[in-house]
């Protein structure tokens, strides 16, 4: 099945198990006004349940698929298949992107094999990173204008919560053609 739009939409964010729940700081007073970002702290990510006393048992039935509380390393394959109309960031109306994919301090990227003057580049490249979950849980897929002179341009970026989707039960379902054509 091909997917119209990014599959955090499909799959309600990969949030079935784990969910996001924002972290603010408390305010001094009531008084207290102030832009809710200004107060950001964190992020908390778990899943509540709450039961009726007598189906809550001795037993806790979230206990199977919970992670150890102990780094985990994990293998994480990109595949960068294409970009669909970039924005152009060179004065002739088109771009010369290539991809950049950074995860905690790890960053591989393509620039030696960028695409010239294309604003819809057929990339197909697979990139590999290893991750420890939860240090490095958020990935970074960057997508830059390759200029000669000066430092190039970042056209656009996207961030993916890969634990999410690995905790995920879609994970396993969610793949990339063998082949694809342009």
């Amino acid at each position: 099945q091909i997917y119209n739009s990014e599959l955090e939409n499909e799959f309600d964010n990969f949030e079935d198990w784990l969910c996001i729940f924002p972290l603010h700081r408390g305010k001094a007073n009531e008084d207290e006004d102030g832009n809710e970002d200004e107060h950001f702290v964190g992020k908390y990510k778990g899943s509540f349940y709450v039961y009726p006393t007598e189906e809550a048992g001795t037993e806790p039935r979230v206990s199977h698929g919970v992670p150890r509380n102990r780094p985990i390393k994990v293998l994480v394959r990109v595949y960068i298949v294409k970009a669909t109309n970039l924005s152009p960031a060179d004065p002739n109306g088109k771009a010369d992107p290539y991809v950049v994919v950074t995860v905690g301090q790890e960053q591989k990227d393509t620039k030696e094999r960028y695409i010239p003057k294309q604003l819809n580049p057929v990339f197909g490249e697979v990139v590999e990173l290893t991750v420890s979950f939860p240090m490095e849980s958020e990935l970074t897929v960057a997508i830059f204008d390759h200029d000669l002179v000066g430092s190039d341009d970042l056209i656009g970026e996207t961030k993916i919560d890969l634990e999410n989707r690995f905790y995920s039960k879609h994970r396993a379902n969610c793949g990339v053609a063998s082949q694809y054509n342009m």
